[in-house]
């Protein structure tokens, strides 16, 4: 039986007075602006339909049935109306451009109304006349300046029959928006398109027509069948173009096995395993998770998102050969902001050769993986703790577009691995590698698709040698991709771990603390195993040193253990002891330019917990980190150090070193005047010659202050706590913060009014003194008392034009000659003293 008639899109008007699109149907969808995919995917068929060269009708593009009923002439569209639609406006433009519009308007007109119509709206059905009655259109398309400069939907719509009303009706602004796409693939075509359409003899677009009541359905079946009314969601056509692209791979596939009656399990194709998969058991799979991303009631946006992920893998990993990483274009089209996926579409991927076969065979393996035939709720898990790699809460993050760039390094180190092991699947070697891709991804910054390529090519390299990983690491095998140092360390913990289960033990319960997360190297450092392995490239030791170096090793990693679990938890409630026992040592900071960080933030901005912090510090492999090592491991060593009582044990141990005298000037001040390190809220200070500046943040251009004002700021309020009248008759401290390095920050002190007039301090620092100036702020003279006082106390009456006071030059009066911190304290005691004796007369 013939199921259907090969017809024209013109040859249909051969069989009926009109195409109707009836008022059940929905607007017309495929010129939707969101409907980019679909829109393009067709029209790039019919470009390249209409453009090649063919001799006979078996070569036509095929657009399947069209379904419908014929009454009195009218056919009646039930299917097929978004493919007609395009046609139809297809058929019009290049009418248009090929200046056939007569030959249009006989064909597809009559008596001014066109044979192809919507009953949709009054107002669908007004454009449809109004378009093919504009017998004048072709002038305004085909002016050249109209062309390039203006669109089709432009042009419409400044035509004198277009109402502006019909912007509202969402079939004519998908019709403008079709337009508009439209002219811009065939507008640039030289031949006589429309000639090509309308060929009946040798056709170039066909589809196959059907009558719906020739087979006993009625209209009422057909709307059940069809009753969604829906245009296709992106996965649905992504997923029909993919199983186009299948079926077109004849050889290169696994063996894929379906053990469901036909098929009695034998050897399938890849295309018939995956059509008959995705929509049973990975179907299935993606269920439970259909209203993760979006709440209705689908898993498209969900699946969709994870294969945009495998696809980003493979199109990756297709690039190893290549000298350099992909283009930041090419990657854009993948990637988005930060490490989210890009709502790719189906051509963009054609483009960049994404659907090739290697990437369908590591989309199904997957697939496969974490499908759980036993279970209907939840993906398949091969961990049982999951400690190293959470499997189903990463899934998840995948479903969501929310992975960072190490989750997807993880999540593609996981399946890798057991897509090489599954059939044989060692519990031990796999939590062996997760736990040394956990270490290394987590102890790594990769904030950038340059270090996610090459972290995943690095994993991919392991994973293709097929040895156990600790073995890989023994041998020391070539490794790129992640921090060098975790690397190093990754290798002397793999001899550890292959040496003893007392080894063993020691390092997992190390790795596992929750602020070193996996990163241990300084322990390996303090316990000497470093440095005998950096000489002997291994760790083939005694049992004698073995005992020795365990020891040592358990030793630190317990005491280190204890003081950053307090950390972790709050370092102000420890009032800074644990910095300040260390700097005790030697100056532990790490350093950015000529700023450096004294590491006793928590703040997550400007990546200070990542570029500066003490996991930073405690890094091997570079001889500035490891000379710093050395106070903290000098801090662990003190015979003070108590595990039991840490607070009281680092006291002593900074206490003891300011007593005799080991630690210099400025790092004496800062241990004693703690609360500064409360001011620095992201942990920087600067450096430069003489001068030392805490910042509030990270730069100059915010507030700061300068260090030994505020120490002498922390002094007098001390002092002001049991004497009260200290800088009477000043009445309180303000310490002055600036936000530019042209501003010299420093500490005032004010409100003395004697005889109406105020008086103030300030103390500045400069690069070998400091400076006490006093001035009157409110008249530009001072009192005799009060000058004859100030000149005997050492200062300069300085007027910046000489012997000429007024207010817009102001004189004021300065003492250069202190230079020690307790110098500007005595100094500042006996002015007061004195200015309190004028005061009270």
């Amino acid at each position: 039986m013939n199921m259907g008639e090969k017809l024209t899109f013109n040859g249909l008007f051969d069989r009926v007075e009109f195409v109707e699109i009836p008022i059940i149907q929905r607007d017309y969808a495929q010129g939707r602006k969101d409907e980019y995919e679909v829109r393009n995917t067709f029209l790039d068929a019919l470009y390249l339909a209409l453009t090649a060269d063919h001799t006979n009708a078996n070569q036509s593009l095929d657009l399947d049935f069209i379904y419908g009923n014929i009454d009195y002439g009218i056919f009646s569209v039930l299917d097929g109306q978004q493919r007609l639609t395009t046609l139809f406006l297809l058929h019009w433009f290049l009418a248009v451009k090929n200046h056939r519009t007569a030959e249009f308007r006989e064909r597809f007109t009559i008596n001014n109304k066109s044979r192809f119509t919507y009953k949709t709206r009054p107002s669908s059905t007004e454009f449809f006349d109004a378009l093919t009655a504009d017998d004048s259109f072709k002038n305004k398309l085909t002016q050249p300046k109209d062309l390039n400069t203006y669109s089709v939907s432009e042009l419409i719509s400044d035509s004198n029959w277009f109402y502006l009303s019909w912007k509202q009706d969402p079939t004519v602004q998908a019709c403008l928006h079709m337009l508009d796409t439209i002219q811009k693939k065939f507008s640039e075509y030289e031949g006589d398109l429309y000639q090509r359409l309308i060929n009946i003899e040798t056709p170039y677009i066909t589809f196959q027509f059907l009558r719906l009541k020739s087979f006993g359905l009625s209209d009422e079946l057909y709307i059940k069948m069809n009753a969604r009314g829906k245009p296709l969601t992106s996965f649905e056509n992504f997923k029909a173009k993919l199983e186009q692209i299948i079926e077109s791979y004849t050889d290169g596939w696994p063996d894929y096995k379906l053990d469901i009656t036909g098929f009695n399990d034998n050897r399938v194709d890849g295309y018939k395993y995956f059509i008959h998969k995705i929509d049973t058991h990975w179907a299935d799979l993606f269920w439970p998770y259909r209203n993760l991303f979006s709440q209705d009631n689908t898993y498209d946006d969900e699946l969709m998102n994870f294969i945009r992920l495998i696809i980003l893998y493979q199109y990756l990993l297709d690039k190893k050969d290549s000298s350099k990483a992909p283009a930041k274009d090419d990657l854009s089209v993948l990637m988005g902001t930060g490490s989210k996926l890009s709502p790719t579409t189906i051509s963009e991927y054609e483009i960049l050769s994404c659907l090739n076969q290697k990437f369908i065979i590591r989309l199904i393996r997957i697939f496969d993986l974490i499908e759980d035939q036993d279970s209907t709720q939840k993906i398949k898990t091969y961990l049982p703790n999951q400690k190293y790699y959470t499997e189903e809460e990463t899934f998840k993050k995948v479903l969501l577009n929310e992975t960072s760039y190490v989750d997807k390094i993880r999540f593609f180190a996981f399946y890798s691995y057991l897509s090489k092991h599954d059939s044989s699947l060692n519990q031990t070697e796999l939590r062996n590698w997760t736990r040394v891709i956990y270490n290394l991804t987590e102890n790594t910054i990769v904030d950038g698709s340059d270090d996610f390529y090459r972290a995943l090519h690095s994993i991919e390299a392991l994973n293709e040698l097929d040895e156990p990983v600790l073995d890989i690491l023994v041998k020391n095998t070539n490794i790129t991709g992640f921090l060098g140092d975790q690397i190093l360390e990754e290798r002397i913990k793999a001899h550890l771990l292959l040496k003893s289960e007392d080894w063993q033990s020691a390092i997992y319960t190390a790795e596992n603390h929750p602020f070193f997360k996996g990163q241990i190297g300084f322990l390996l450092n303090f316990s000497g195993v470093l440095a005998f392995y950096r000489e002997h490239k291994d760790c083939n030791w005694n049992e004698v040193d073995n005992n020795q170096y365990l020891i040592q090793f358990n030793k630190y990693a317990k005491s280190a253990g204890r003081i950053f679990s307090l950390i972790e938890d709050s370092i102000s409630n420890l009032e800074y002891r644990w910095e300040r026992a260390v700097l005790s040592k030697g100056v532990y900071f790490t350093k950015r330019d000529t700023r450096f960080n004294m590491l006793h933030t928590r703040s997550t901005k400007d990546n200070i917990s990542r570029d500066h912090s003490w996991k930073r510090l405690l890094r091997i492999g570079s001889n500035e980190m490891e000379t710093k090592q050395e106070y903290i491991k000098a801090v662990l060593d003190d015979k003070n150090y108590d595990n039991d009582d840490i607070t009281n044990s680092l006291e002593k141990i900074y206490n003891q070193a300011l007593e005799k005298g080991q630690v210099e000037y400025w790092r004496k001040m800062l241990i004693e005047h703690f609360t500064i390190f409360g001011y620095s809220k992201r942990g920087f200070i600067e450096f430069e010659d003489s001068q030392i500046t805490i910042l509030g943040k990270s730069q100059r251009n915010h507030y700061h202050s300068e260090f030994y004002t505020k120490v002498i700021e922390n002094k007098l309020r001390k002092i002001e706590d049991s004497f009260p009248s200290l800088l009477k008759p000043f009445t309180h401290l303000h310490y002055h913060e600036v936000k530019s390095r042209y501003e010299s920050a420093g500490l005032h002190v004010k409100g003395w009014d004697f005889d109406g007039q105020l008086f103030s301090i300030e103390i500045t620092k400069a690069d070998d003194h400091f400076n006490i100036i006093f001035k009157n702020s409110t008249l530009n003279s001072y009192p005799e008392p009060i000058k004859d006082l100030l000149l005997d106390s050492g200062f300069e009456r300085i007027s910046p034009k000489q012997e000429l006071d007024t207010v817009a030059h102001p004189a004021y009066f300065i003492n250069t000659e202190q230079t020690t911190v307790e110098d500007v304290i005595d100094n500042l005691e006996r002015l007061c003293e004195k200015l309190r004796t004028i005061n009270d007369e």
